[in-house]
């Protein structure tokens, strides 16, 4: 018989560093608990592969040592076949502790055997790591603008025509500085309509972007 979930209020009175995320492909506020988590939203929020996702979700309980636990995982994420995951977001000093092995292995044997679901573990070394990082946070700063400019709609229109280009011609072809350049290009990378490759230098005009 599956485990019944428990409804999650706080997960522990020593944390304090409650963060809202702003996410548009929830078209909700994420709140987070750590900042940590928080910085992990951006990859959540622009990874093609997650529909939706959630902070806090219903935890359940696991036995350790004799004693029935609870435990509340960090994030619930969903692909676009619908199927879940939970996501546990510790630093990576933690993660080493016998304690914590011994409990997370516990905790991903529940979630899978009781909740077909997998738990798995991100460390601060996978979310902040640059260029990417700073990347998907610049990407979000432009995220979600309403109004196009003239500018940002002739930035597109070159794009589309060439398919894939070098910002670099972009700014030369329409006479742009390098920030406008840059800003009208966030807009469409934040809206989907363009893509780019942000794993693999900071973004600039040597970026190249495409349809």
């Amino acid at each position: 018989m599956m485990r019944t979930m428990f409804d999650q209020t706080k997960k522990s009175s020593h944390v304090h560093n409650i963060c809202k995320f702003m996410s548009l492909k929830n078209d909700a506020v994420v709140r987070t608990l750590s900042i940590l988590e928080f910085d992990f939203c951006f990859h959540l929020e622009y990874n093609p592969d997650v529909k939706k996702y959630l902070s806090q979700p219903h935890g359940y309980h696991y036995r350790f040592n004799g004693r029935k636990c609870r435990y509340t995982p960090d994030f619930l994420v969903f692909d676009h076949q619908e199927h879940s995951s939970f996501i546990e977001i510790k630093h990576s000093s933690q993660i080493l502790k016998a304690d914590f092995r011994a409990r997370f292995a516990e905790k991903q044997r529940i979630a899978l055997e009781e909740y077909d679901k997998r738990l798995i573990l991100v460390t601060e070394k996978q979310i902040r790591v640059n260029p990417i990082f700073n990347n998907l946070k610049l990407l979000h700063r432009y995220s979600g603008l309403h109004s196009v400019t003239a500018v940002q709609k002739r930035v597109l229109g070159y794009i589309q025509r060439k398919q894939r280009v070098q910002l670099y011609d972009v700014s030369q072809y329409l006479g742009l500085s390098e920030h406008e350049t840059l800003i009208s290009t966030l807009c469409w990378l934040s809206s989907g309509k363009i893509q780019t490759d942000f794993r693999s230098a900071d973004f600039s005009l040597n970026s190249y972007v495409w349809c």
